[in-house]
Protein backbone atom coordinates (compact mmCIF):
# COMPACT_ATOMS: atom_id res chain seq x y z
CA UNK A 1 0.00 0.00 0.00
CA UNK A 2 1.52 3.52 -0.60
CA UNK A 3 2.23 5.63 1.99
CA UNK A 4 0.10 9.05 1.89
CA UNK A 5 1.43 12.28 2.76
CA UNK A 6 -0.93 15.52 3.12
CA UNK A 7 1.24 18.83 2.82
CA UNK A 8 -0.39 22.46 3.82
CA UNK A 9 -0.06 25.58 2.57
CA UNK A 10 -2.39 28.45 4.99
CA UNK A 11 -0.80 31.01 3.06
CA UNK A 12 -2.25 29.96 -0.24
CA UNK A 13 -4.92 27.44 0.45
CA UNK A 14 -2.82 25.40 -1.69
CA UNK A 15 -3.07 21.55 -0.61
CA UNK A 16 -0.54 18.99 -1.51
CA UNK A 17 -1.22 15.57 -1.54
CA UNK A 18 1.78 12.81 -2.28
CA UNK A 19 0.63 8.97 -2.95
CA UNK A 20 3.73 7.19 -3.49
CA UNK A 21 6.04 9.18 -6.11
CA UNK A 22 3.23 11.33 -7.73
CA UNK A 23 2.45 14.55 -6.29
CA UNK A 24 -1.07 16.36 -6.25
CA UNK A 25 -2.06 19.50 -6.17
CA UNK A 26 -4.84 21.56 -5.93
CA UNK A 27 -6.60 24.72 -4.29
CA UNK A 28 -7.88 23.90 -1.08
CA UNK A 29 -11.38 25.50 0.74
CA UNK A 30 -9.77 28.43 2.52
CA UNK A 31 -10.53 28.92 6.20
CA UNK A 32 -11.04 32.13 8.09
CA UNK A 33 -8.18 31.67 10.80
CA UNK A 34 -9.86 31.02 13.78
CA UNK A 35 -13.05 29.49 11.97
CA UNK A 36 -14.54 26.70 14.16
CA UNK A 37 -14.14 23.04 12.46
CA UNK A 38 -14.71 24.26 8.92
CA UNK A 39 -17.14 27.10 9.65
CA UNK A 40 -19.54 24.64 11.26
CA UNK A 41 -22.38 26.93 13.49
CA UNK A 42 -23.41 23.82 15.65
CA UNK A 43 -20.39 24.88 17.56
CA UNK A 44 -20.71 27.77 20.24
CA UNK A 45 -17.87 30.06 21.35
CA UNK A 46 -18.24 29.47 25.33
CA UNK A 47 -14.59 31.08 26.10
CA UNK A 48 -11.55 32.61 24.55
CA UNK A 49 -9.16 34.89 25.23
CA UNK A 50 -7.48 37.08 21.68
CA UNK A 51 -4.91 38.37 23.75
CA UNK A 52 -6.14 42.03 22.76
CA UNK A 53 -4.68 43.86 26.18
CA UNK A 54 -1.73 44.72 27.42
CA UNK A 55 -1.47 42.02 29.96
CA UNK A 56 -2.17 38.59 30.85
CA UNK A 57 -5.86 38.17 31.72
CA UNK A 58 -5.74 37.07 35.50
CA UNK A 59 -9.24 36.18 35.43
CA UNK A 60 -8.76 33.72 32.59
CA UNK A 61 -4.94 32.33 33.33
CA UNK A 62 -2.74 31.69 36.37
CA UNK A 63 1.35 31.45 36.17
CA UNK A 64 2.89 28.05 37.69
CA UNK A 65 6.00 28.56 39.70
CA UNK A 66 8.20 25.90 39.86
CA UNK A 67 11.82 24.63 39.30
CA UNK A 68 10.82 20.51 39.36
CA UNK A 69 11.45 20.00 36.08
CA UNK A 70 8.30 18.01 34.85
CA UNK A 71 9.57 15.22 36.74
CA UNK A 72 11.52 14.23 33.40
CA UNK A 73 14.83 16.41 33.96
CA UNK A 74 13.70 19.69 32.33
CA UNK A 75 15.77 22.09 32.82
CA UNK A 76 13.65 25.25 33.22
CA UNK A 77 12.45 27.05 36.07
CA UNK A 78 8.81 28.56 35.87
CA UNK A 79 8.11 31.91 36.65
CA UNK A 80 5.44 34.79 36.90
CA UNK A 81 8.16 37.35 35.80
CA UNK A 82 7.41 39.48 32.72
CA UNK A 83 10.52 38.52 31.10
CA UNK A 84 8.94 34.93 30.64
CA UNK A 85 5.12 36.07 29.57
CA UNK A 86 3.70 38.95 28.42
CA UNK A 87 1.00 40.19 26.08
CA UNK A 88 1.89 42.58 23.75
CA UNK A 89 0.45 43.17 19.66
CA UNK A 90 -2.24 40.54 20.54
CA UNK A 91 0.10 37.67 21.13
CA UNK A 92 0.49 35.90 24.33
CA UNK A 93 4.62 35.66 24.47
CA UNK A 94 6.16 32.93 26.86
CA UNK A 95 10.26 33.30 26.44
CA UNK A 96 12.67 30.59 27.34
CA UNK A 97 15.97 32.47 27.80
CA UNK A 98 19.16 31.02 29.34
CA UNK A 99 19.99 31.80 32.61
CA UNK A 100 20.57 30.60 36.73
CA UNK A 101 17.42 30.30 38.50
CA UNK A 102 16.35 29.42 41.97
CA UNK A 103 12.87 28.51 42.57
CA UNK A 104 10.59 25.94 44.24
CA UNK A 105 11.73 22.23 43.85
CA UNK A 106 8.43 20.61 43.89
CA UNK A 107 5.60 20.71 41.81
CA UNK A 108 3.14 22.85 43.87
CA UNK A 109 5.78 25.56 44.87
CA UNK A 110 6.46 24.95 48.09
CA UNK A 111 9.67 26.68 49.19
CA UNK A 112 10.93 24.34 52.07
CA UNK A 113 13.12 22.51 49.20
CA UNK A 114 14.73 24.55 46.08
CA UNK A 115 16.84 23.83 42.62
CA UNK A 116 18.15 25.86 40.66
CA UNK A 117 17.65 25.35 37.12
CA UNK A 118 20.12 27.09 34.15
CA UNK A 119 16.81 28.07 32.18
CA UNK A 120 13.77 30.53 32.45
CA UNK A 121 10.25 30.13 31.13
CA UNK A 122 6.80 30.22 32.04
CA UNK A 123 3.82 27.85 32.24
CA UNK A 124 0.58 28.86 32.17
CA UNK A 125 -3.05 27.45 33.34
CA UNK A 126 -6.93 27.67 33.17
CA UNK A 127 -7.23 25.98 36.26
CA UNK A 128 -10.28 26.54 38.20
CA UNK A 129 -10.87 29.61 35.77
CA UNK A 130 -11.73 27.38 32.23
CA UNK A 131 -12.76 24.19 32.90
CA UNK A 132 -14.32 21.66 30.39
CA UNK A 133 -16.31 18.47 29.64
CA UNK A 134 -16.12 17.60 25.74
CA UNK A 135 -15.63 20.81 22.88
CA UNK A 136 -13.74 21.63 20.17
CA UNK A 137 -10.24 23.36 21.87
CA UNK A 138 -8.77 25.70 19.27
CA UNK A 139 -5.22 27.39 19.79
CA UNK A 140 -3.28 29.46 16.85
CA UNK A 141 0.11 29.25 17.80
CA UNK A 142 3.72 29.93 16.31
CA UNK A 143 6.63 27.43 17.99
CA UNK A 144 9.31 27.33 18.93
CA UNK A 145 13.15 25.79 17.25
CA UNK A 146 16.24 24.67 17.79
CA UNK A 147 17.83 21.81 19.68
CA UNK A 148 16.37 21.24 23.25
CA UNK A 149 13.20 23.00 22.74
CA UNK A 150 10.03 21.36 24.11
CA UNK A 151 6.13 23.73 23.38
CA UNK A 152 3.49 22.09 24.81
CA UNK A 153 -0.09 22.96 24.12
CA UNK A 154 -1.94 20.20 26.66
CA UNK A 155 -4.67 19.78 29.21
CA UNK A 156 -5.30 17.96 32.85
CA UNK A 157 -7.72 17.12 34.80
CA UNK A 158 -9.00 19.48 37.06
CA UNK A 159 -10.07 17.26 39.80
CA UNK A 160 -7.81 13.84 39.69
CA UNK A 161 -11.43 11.66 39.92
CA UNK A 162 -9.25 8.36 38.62
CA UNK A 163 -6.15 9.20 40.85
CA UNK A 164 -2.45 10.52 40.39
CA UNK A 165 -1.13 10.81 36.54
CA UNK A 166 -1.86 9.34 34.23
CA UNK A 167 -4.93 7.79 35.91
CA UNK A 168 -6.92 10.49 35.47
CA UNK A 169 -5.56 11.08 32.08
CA UNK A 170 -4.01 13.73 30.11
CA UNK A 171 -5.00 15.34 26.67
CA UNK A 172 -1.53 16.91 24.60
CA UNK A 173 -3.31 18.90 21.61
CA UNK A 174 0.22 20.23 20.12
CA UNK A 175 4.05 19.06 21.39
CA UNK A 176 7.20 19.60 19.33
CA UNK A 177 10.47 18.84 19.94
CA UNK A 178 13.57 20.43 18.22
CA UNK A 179 12.12 21.59 14.91
CA UNK A 180 14.11 22.75 12.68
CA UNK A 181 17.09 20.53 13.64
CA UNK A 182 18.49 17.30 11.58
CA UNK A 183 14.56 15.03 11.47
CA UNK A 184 13.99 12.08 13.32
CA UNK A 185 11.54 10.70 11.16
CA UNK A 186 11.89 7.24 10.46
CA UNK A 187 11.19 8.37 6.82
CA UNK A 188 13.57 11.27 6.56
CA UNK A 189 15.58 12.14 4.42
CA UNK A 190 19.15 13.65 3.62
CA UNK A 191 19.39 17.43 4.81
CA UNK A 192 15.60 17.12 6.04
CA UNK A 193 14.88 19.19 9.23
CA UNK A 194 12.18 18.25 11.51
CA UNK A 195 8.77 19.33 11.21
CA UNK A 196 6.31 17.18 13.08
CA UNK A 197 3.91 18.19 15.69
CA UNK A 198 2.36 15.58 17.78
CA UNK A 199 -1.25 14.57 19.43
CA UNK A 200 -0.93 12.27 22.27
CA UNK A 201 -3.12 10.65 25.76
CA UNK A 202 -1.48 9.63 28.25
CA UNK A 203 -3.45 7.66 30.74
CA UNK A 204 -3.63 3.90 32.06
CA UNK A 205 -2.70 3.62 35.66
CA UNK A 206 -0.51 6.05 38.34
CA UNK A 207 2.99 6.37 37.46
CA UNK A 208 4.97 4.15 36.33
CA UNK A 209 2.10 1.62 34.98
CA UNK A 210 0.98 4.82 33.31
CA UNK A 211 0.65 4.39 28.98
CA UNK A 212 0.12 6.81 26.37
CA UNK A 213 -0.49 6.43 22.37
CA UNK A 214 -0.97 9.17 19.83
CA UNK A 215 0.68 10.68 16.51
CA UNK A 216 2.82 13.09 14.64
CA UNK A 217 1.95 15.19 12.12
CA UNK A 218 4.34 16.30 9.20
CA UNK A 219 4.45 19.46 7.78
CA UNK A 220 6.22 19.56 3.95
CA UNK A 221 9.54 20.52 3.90
CA UNK A 222 8.77 24.12 2.37
CA UNK A 223 7.04 24.94 5.49
CA UNK A 224 7.68 24.56 9.46
CA UNK A 225 5.66 25.27 12.44
CA UNK A 226 8.36 27.13 13.52
CA UNK A 227 8.02 30.10 11.03
CA UNK A 228 4.42 30.87 11.06
CA UNK A 229 1.05 30.78 13.04
CA UNK A 230 -1.05 27.42 12.37
CA UNK A 231 -4.53 26.34 14.17
CA UNK A 232 -4.35 23.82 16.51
CA UNK A 233 -6.93 21.78 17.61
CA UNK A 234 -9.26 18.62 19.11
CA UNK A 235 -12.73 18.01 19.24
CA UNK A 236 -13.33 15.82 22.59
CA UNK A 237 -16.80 14.13 23.12
CA UNK A 238 -17.73 11.23 25.37
CA UNK A 239 -15.49 8.11 23.99
CA UNK A 240 -13.92 10.01 21.13
CA UNK A 241 -11.11 12.65 20.72
CA UNK A 242 -10.11 14.28 17.08
CA UNK A 243 -6.54 15.96 16.34
CA UNK A 244 -6.18 18.65 13.57
CA UNK A 245 -3.84 21.64 12.09
CA UNK A 246 -5.47 24.21 10.59
CA UNK A 247 -8.95 22.23 9.90
CA UNK A 248 -7.21 19.00 8.60
CA UNK A 249 -8.37 16.08 10.55
CA UNK A 250 -5.36 14.17 10.97
CA UNK A 251 -5.53 11.45 13.66
CA UNK A 252 -9.05 9.98 15.79
CA UNK A 253 -8.82 7.79 19.47
CA UNK A 254 -11.46 5.99 21.05
CA UNK A 255 -12.32 4.98 24.45
CA UNK A 256 -11.54 1.39 22.98
CA UNK A 257 -7.65 2.52 23.16
CA UNK A 258 -7.61 3.93 26.58
CA UNK A 259 -8.30 2.97 30.27
CA UNK A 260 -7.97 4.08 33.61
CA UNK A 261 -7.00 1.65 36.44
CA UNK A 262 -7.36 3.33 39.93
CA UNK A 263 -7.42 2.64 43.66
CA UNK A 264 -10.69 2.58 45.32
CA UNK A 265 -10.95 1.28 49.10
CA UNK A 266 -7.19 -0.34 48.82
CA UNK A 267 -8.94 -2.29 45.17
CA UNK A 268 -7.43 -1.46 41.98
CA UNK A 269 -10.51 -1.06 39.87
CA UNK A 270 -11.50 -0.14 36.36
CA UNK A 271 -13.61 3.25 35.53
CA UNK A 272 -16.47 3.38 33.55
CA UNK A 273 -17.31 4.19 30.24
CA UNK A 274 -14.88 6.52 28.87
CA UNK A 275 -12.61 7.10 31.61
CA UNK A 276 -10.77 8.87 32.17
CA UNK A 277 -12.25 11.38 29.68
CA UNK A 278 -15.31 12.54 30.93
CA UNK A 279 -14.47 14.64 33.28
CA UNK A 280 -13.38 18.49 33.76
CA UNK A 281 -10.02 19.19 32.31
CA UNK A 282 -8.14 22.65 31.84
CA UNK A 283 -5.83 24.10 29.36
CA UNK A 284 -2.23 24.77 29.38
CA UNK A 285 0.59 26.74 27.61
CA UNK A 286 4.39 25.91 28.16
CA UNK A 287 7.47 25.99 27.02
CA UNK A 288 10.17 23.56 28.81
CA UNK A 289 13.75 23.22 27.70
CA UNK A 290 15.44 19.65 27.59
CA UNK A 291 14.03 17.19 29.30
CA UNK A 292 13.83 13.02 28.56
CA UNK A 293 12.29 14.06 25.30
CA UNK A 294 13.57 16.83 24.16
CA UNK A 295 17.33 16.42 25.11
CA UNK A 296 16.86 12.59 23.99
CA UNK A 297 16.27 12.99 20.12
CA UNK A 298 17.68 14.51 17.34
CA UNK A 299 21.33 16.10 18.09
CA UNK A 300 20.35 15.54 22.02
CA UNK A 301 21.16 17.59 24.89
CA UNK A 302 20.66 21.73 24.44
CA UNK A 303 21.93 23.88 22.19
CA UNK A 304 22.29 26.83 24.28
CA UNK A 305 23.25 29.28 21.64
CA UNK A 306 19.67 29.59 19.98
CA UNK A 307 17.89 30.90 23.23
CA UNK A 308 16.07 32.86 24.11
CA UNK A 309 13.40 30.90 21.84
CA UNK A 310 9.46 32.24 22.16
CA UNK A 311 6.00 30.41 22.13
CA UNK A 312 3.77 32.69 20.55
CA UNK A 313 -0.05 31.98 20.76
CA UNK A 314 -2.40 34.12 18.83
CA UNK A 315 -5.53 33.10 20.69
CA UNK A 316 -7.10 30.50 22.27
CA UNK A 317 -11.15 29.39 21.92
CA UNK A 318 -12.92 26.35 23.70
CA UNK A 319 -16.63 25.48 21.46
CA UNK A 320 -19.17 23.23 22.82
CA UNK A 321 -21.62 22.07 20.40
CA UNK A 322 -25.24 22.91 20.56
CA UNK A 323 -26.50 19.72 19.45
CA UNK A 324 -24.56 17.33 21.54
CA UNK A 325 -26.41 17.37 25.25
CA UNK A 326 -24.07 15.93 27.56
CA UNK A 327 -21.99 13.58 25.43
CA UNK A 328 -20.29 16.53 22.85
CA UNK A 329 -21.19 14.48 19.89
CA UNK A 330 -23.36 15.95 16.70
CA UNK A 331 -21.05 18.61 15.66
CA UNK A 332 -17.87 16.57 14.28
CA UNK A 333 -15.38 17.54 11.45
CA UNK A 334 -14.78 13.81 9.86
CA UNK A 335 -11.48 13.88 7.33
CA UNK A 336 -11.62 10.16 5.60
CA UNK A 337 -7.51 10.34 5.47
CA UNK A 338 -7.11 10.42 9.74
CA UNK A 339 -5.13 7.92 10.72
CA UNK A 340 -7.18 5.67 13.69
CA UNK A 341 -4.98 5.26 16.58
CA UNK A 342 -5.37 1.84 18.12
CA UNK A 343 -4.16 3.15 21.65
CA UNK A 344 -3.65 0.26 24.60
CA UNK A 345 -5.89 -2.41 25.33
CA UNK A 346 -6.43 -2.64 29.76
CA UNK A 347 -4.98 -5.41 30.98
CA UNK A 348 -7.12 -7.49 33.84
CA UNK A 349 -5.00 -9.38 36.24
CA UNK A 350 -4.48 -13.19 36.08
CA UNK A 351 -6.43 -14.50 38.81
CA UNK A 352 -5.48 -17.95 38.05
CA UNK A 353 -1.68 -17.45 38.26
CA UNK A 354 -1.03 -19.00 41.62
CA UNK A 355 -3.11 -21.36 42.89
CA UNK A 356 -3.20 -22.80 45.95
CA UNK A 357 -1.54 -24.28 47.80
CA UNK A 358 1.67 -23.96 46.99
CA UNK A 359 2.73 -22.10 43.99
CA UNK A 360 6.66 -22.36 42.60
CA UNK A 361 8.07 -18.95 41.43
CA UNK A 362 11.71 -20.46 41.39
CA UNK A 363 12.54 -23.72 41.65
CA UNK A 364 14.77 -25.85 39.32
CA UNK A 365 14.37 -22.83 37.47
CA UNK A 366 12.26 -19.72 36.61
CA UNK A 367 8.50 -20.12 36.45
CA UNK A 368 8.28 -20.38 32.86
CA UNK A 369 5.69 -17.48 32.92
CA UNK A 370 7.48 -15.36 35.17
CA UNK A 371 10.57 -12.88 33.74
CA UNK A 372 13.31 -11.38 35.59
CA UNK A 373 14.44 -8.20 35.66
CA UNK A 374 17.51 -6.76 37.17
CA UNK A 375 17.50 -2.72 37.90
CA UNK A 376 20.96 -1.77 38.01
CA UNK A 377 20.99 2.04 37.55
CA UNK A 378 24.15 2.12 39.34
CA UNK A 379 26.05 -0.38 37.37
CA UNK A 380 27.18 -2.88 40.84
CA UNK A 381 24.61 -5.25 40.42
CA UNK A 382 24.40 -8.46 38.89
CA UNK A 383 22.49 -11.71 38.94
CA UNK A 384 23.40 -15.46 37.38
CA UNK A 385 21.07 -18.92 37.58
CA UNK A 386 24.00 -21.59 39.07
CA UNK A 387 24.19 -25.35 39.61
CA UNK A 388 24.41 -26.81 43.34
CA UNK A 389 24.47 -30.08 45.64
CA UNK A 390 21.40 -28.13 46.74
CA UNK A 391 19.85 -27.53 43.26
CA UNK A 392 19.43 -24.29 40.80
CA UNK A 393 20.16 -21.66 42.84
CA UNK A 394 19.72 -17.60 41.67
CA UNK A 395 23.68 -16.10 42.81
CA UNK A 396 23.51 -12.26 43.56
CA UNK A 397 26.81 -9.71 43.54
CA UNK A 398 25.71 -6.29 45.00
CA UNK A 399 29.18 -3.98 45.04
CA UNK A 400 27.28 -0.86 45.64
CA UNK A 401 23.90 0.53 47.34
CA UNK A 402 21.19 0.56 44.26
CA UNK A 403 19.40 -1.78 42.53
CA UNK A 404 17.39 -5.11 42.60
CA UNK A 405 16.33 -8.25 41.15
CA UNK A 406 12.44 -8.50 40.34
CA UNK A 407 10.46 -11.64 39.41
CA UNK A 408 7.79 -10.58 37.38
CA UNK A 409 4.55 -11.72 35.63
CA UNK A 410 3.93 -8.92 32.75
CA UNK A 411 0.54 -9.37 32.80
CA UNK A 412 0.08 -8.72 36.14
CA UNK A 413 -1.31 -10.89 38.69
CA UNK A 414 -4.38 -11.24 41.33
CA UNK A 415 -3.15 -13.17 44.38
CA UNK A 416 -5.87 -11.88 46.64
CA UNK A 417 -6.50 -15.20 47.33
CA UNK A 418 -3.28 -15.60 49.15
CA UNK A 419 -3.95 -12.14 51.25
CA UNK A 420 -5.00 -13.78 54.24
CA UNK A 421 -3.63 -17.15 54.76
CA UNK A 422 -0.30 -17.19 52.15
CA UNK A 423 3.41 -16.83 53.14
CA UNK A 424 6.38 -15.85 50.69
CA UNK A 425 8.43 -18.83 51.82
CA UNK A 426 12.41 -19.21 50.61
CA UNK A 427 15.42 -20.27 50.94
CA UNK A 428 18.67 -17.65 51.51
CA UNK A 429 22.34 -17.97 52.01
CA UNK A 430 24.48 -14.72 52.94
CA UNK A 431 27.89 -15.58 51.67
CA UNK A 432 29.12 -12.39 51.90
CA UNK A 433 28.20 -9.09 53.66
CA UNK A 434 30.11 -6.06 54.80
CA UNK A 435 27.86 -5.24 57.58
CA UNK A 436 29.96 -3.75 59.51
CA UNK A 437 31.27 -1.45 57.52
CA UNK A 438 29.04 0.18 55.02
CA UNK A 439 25.60 -1.00 57.07
CA UNK A 440 24.20 -3.10 54.80
CA UNK A 441 21.08 -4.25 54.18
CA UNK A 442 18.47 -6.40 52.73
CA UNK A 443 14.66 -5.79 51.59
CA UNK A 444 12.41 -8.03 50.42
CA UNK A 445 9.60 -6.58 48.30
CA UNK A 446 6.63 -7.00 46.58
CA UNK A 447 5.30 -4.45 44.24
CA UNK A 448 2.39 -3.12 41.74
CA UNK A 449 4.96 -0.28 40.07
CA UNK A 450 6.50 2.31 41.89
CA UNK A 451 5.42 4.13 44.37
CA UNK A 452 2.96 1.25 45.01
CA UNK A 453 5.92 -1.19 46.58
CA UNK A 454 5.69 -2.84 49.62
CA UNK A 455 9.04 -3.93 50.98
CA UNK A 456 10.12 -5.66 54.82
CA UNK A 457 13.99 -6.01 56.05
CA UNK A 458 15.35 -8.86 56.85
CA UNK A 459 17.47 -9.10 59.43
CA UNK A 460 19.42 -11.78 62.01
CA UNK A 461 20.61 -13.49 59.03
CA UNK A 462 23.44 -15.58 59.84
CA UNK A 463 25.92 -15.33 56.76
CA UNK A 464 27.75 -18.69 55.38
CA UNK A 465 24.56 -20.93 55.94
CA UNK A 466 21.24 -21.75 54.32
CA UNK A 467 18.34 -20.78 56.09
CA UNK A 468 14.43 -20.75 55.02
CA UNK A 469 12.83 -17.44 55.60
CA UNK A 470 8.95 -17.37 55.73
CA UNK A 471 6.86 -14.05 55.21
CA UNK A 472 3.36 -13.32 56.12
CA UNK A 473 1.62 -12.14 52.79
CA UNK A 474 -0.92 -9.88 54.42
CA UNK A 475 2.07 -8.30 56.37
CA UNK A 476 4.50 -7.83 53.75
CA UNK A 477 1.91 -5.74 52.10
CA UNK A 478 0.88 -3.75 54.45
CA UNK A 479 4.08 -2.64 55.33
CA UNK A 480 3.78 -0.50 52.62
CA UNK A 481 6.91 1.45 50.65
CA UNK A 482 9.62 2.00 53.60
CA UNK A 483 11.17 4.78 50.75
CA UNK A 484 7.79 6.98 50.16
CA UNK A 485 6.46 9.10 53.14
CA UNK A 486 3.10 8.38 51.92
CA UNK A 487 1.88 5.43 53.95
CA UNK A 488 -1.04 4.61 51.65
CA UNK A 489 1.80 3.98 49.14
CA UNK A 490 1.93 -0.10 49.09
CA UNK A 491 2.01 -3.11 46.93
CA UNK A 492 -1.94 -3.73 45.76
CA UNK A 493 -2.49 -7.35 46.06
CA UNK A 494 -5.30 -7.20 43.29
CA UNK A 495 -3.02 -5.98 40.58
CA UNK A 496 0.94 -7.57 41.79
CA UNK A 497 3.96 -6.99 38.81
CA UNK A 498 6.65 -8.30 41.01
CA UNK A 499 6.16 -11.09 42.80
CA UNK A 500 9.41 -11.37 44.59
CA UNK A 501 11.84 -8.44 44.58
CA UNK A 502 15.23 -8.79 46.68
CA UNK A 503 16.90 -5.74 47.01
CA UNK A 504 20.62 -5.63 48.41
CA UNK A 505 21.74 -2.52 49.72
CA UNK A 506 25.25 -2.69 50.14
CA UNK A 507 28.21 -4.97 48.79
CA UNK A 508 27.16 -8.39 49.49
CA UNK A 509 26.73 -11.71 47.82
CA UNK A 510 23.79 -14.41 48.52
CA UNK A 511 22.08 -17.12 46.97
CA UNK A 512 18.46 -17.97 46.53
CA UNK A 513 16.42 -20.91 45.92
CA UNK A 514 12.64 -22.20 46.33
CA UNK A 515 10.93 -19.14 46.20
CA UNK A 516 7.22 -20.00 46.37
CA UNK A 517 3.70 -18.91 47.86
CA UNK A 518 2.24 -21.67 50.69
CA UNK A 519 -0.55 -21.54 52.74
CA UNK A 520 0.28 -21.31 56.47
CA UNK A 521 0.86 -24.45 57.71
Amino acid sequence: MNKLTVLINTASALLTVVIGNVIFCFLAHAVEPGAASSENTSWQLVWSDEFEGDAIDVKKWSHVVDCYGGGNDEQQCYTDRGDNSFVKDGLLTIVAQREDHTGPARVDGDMTNTATLPYTSARLRTLNKGDWQYGRFEIRAKLPYGQGTWPAIWMLPTDYVYGGWAASGEIDIVEAANLKTPSGAPDAIENELESRIHGTLHFGEAWPNNVHSGTAYKFAQTMNPADDFHTYAIEWQAGEIRWYVDDIHYATQRKSGWYSKYLLDDELVVGDGSAPYDQNFHLILNLAVGGAWASGANNTGIDESIFPQTLQVDFVRVYQCKLSGKIGAGCETIGEKAEFVEGHKIIIPDKNLAPKPVFSLYKNGLNYKLTFNLYDPSNSLSYQEVDTKKGQTISIKQQGDKGNLALQYPIHADLSHWFENGQLVFDIKIKHQQNAVTKSKLLIKMGSGWPMVSDVELSNLNTGKWQQVRLNIAQLINSGNSNHSDPLMKAVINNVHSLFVVEPIGPMELLLKNIRFEEKK
